[in-house]
């Protein structure tokens, strides 16, 4: 499963690439701006490093990464955790 994220409606960038600590790493001029974040989250597999194996998916809320350069914490709105409740119900989901 994985992680939960929003995404830009124009060049499906994560939302977090407008926010201030992230600007910096893309030449995006959308990233640069506000955006156009997309109000429904879409699923995005990670995976474990080493190994390669899927990663459970992450609750709405909770921190992705952590201790680590890359921590992220993750959108708790009610579409993410609607999402995350119907794809946690999902026959096979984790």
């Amino acid at each position: 499963m994985s992680v939960l994220l929003h995404l830009c409606s124009s060049y499906r960038h994560r939302a977090t690439s407008h926010e201030g600590r992230d600007r910096g790493y893309s030449g995006c001029r959308c990233c640069l701006g506000p955006g156009d974040v997309d109000p429904a989250p879409v699923l995005v597999e990670t995976f474990t490093s080493p190994g390669g194996r899927r990663e459970d998916l992450y609750a709405p809320g909770t921190v992705w990464n952590a201790g680590t350069m890359h921590r992220l914490e993750l959108c708790g709105c009610p579409a993410c955790r609607a999402e995350h409740a119907r794809l946690s119900a999902a026959p096979g989901s984790g």
